[in-house]
C-alpha cells in the first residue's frame, strides 16, 4: 500500500480544537441511502433522521496530538513521524518521512525540545515502523 495516497490538504482553521460550546449546534452528516447524498445537518435534528433499520455509527475516538517534527541526528535531516498507537510505555507505532531514509537505529531529535528524541527500531509492514522515545 502506498501511505501517500492519504496524504491531503487541511487548513487548520477547519481543525475543531475543542468541542463546541452549545452541543446542539454540533454538525453531522447524513447519508440518504435513497439517493447516496450527504448533507451536514446539525446534531440537534439526529431525531429527524433516524428510523427504524437505521445503522447510528459512533465515533468516540479521542485524537492526540500525533504529528511530530524533528531532525535526524547527526546529519539534521528533517523528518515528520505521524504518532499512531502505542505499543507499550515507550515504543511506538508510526509513519515516517522521508520513510525510504529511515533505518533501524536512526535517530531523531524532536523540534522545540533538545532532550526529546526517538531511534526508529524496525521497519514494519505497508510504510510504518516501530519507534522508541528516549524522553523523560
Amino acid at each position: 500500500m502506498n501511505v501517500s495516497a492519504f496524504d491531503y490538504d487541511l487548513p487548520p482553521e477547519l481543525i475543531a480544537q475543542f468541542p463546541a460550546e452549545q452541543r446542539a449546534g454540533s454538525r453531522m452528516l447524513v447519508l440518504s441511502r435513497q439517493t447516496g447524498a450527504c448533507e451536514l445537518r446539525n446534531f440537534s435534528d439526529i431525531l429527524d433522521d433516524l428510523h427504524s433499520g437505521d445503522c447510528l455509527v459512533v465515533n468516540n475516538t479521542k485524537v492526540i496530538p500525533a504529528r511530530l517534527f524533528g531532525h535526524r541526528v547527526p546529519t539534521g535531516g528533517r523528518v515528520e513521524a505521524l504518532v499512531l498507537e502505542g505499543l507499550d510505555a515507550t515504543h511506538w507505532l508510526a509513519m515516517l518521512r522521508p520513510g525510504r531514509r529511515m533505518k533501524p537505529g536512526q535517530r531523531v531529535r524532536l523540534e522545540g525540545d533538545t532532550a526529546a528524541e526517538f531511534t526508529v527500531v524496525s521497519r514494519r509492514a505497508e510504510g510504518t515502523f516501530e519507534i522508541q522515545f528516549h524522553t523523560p
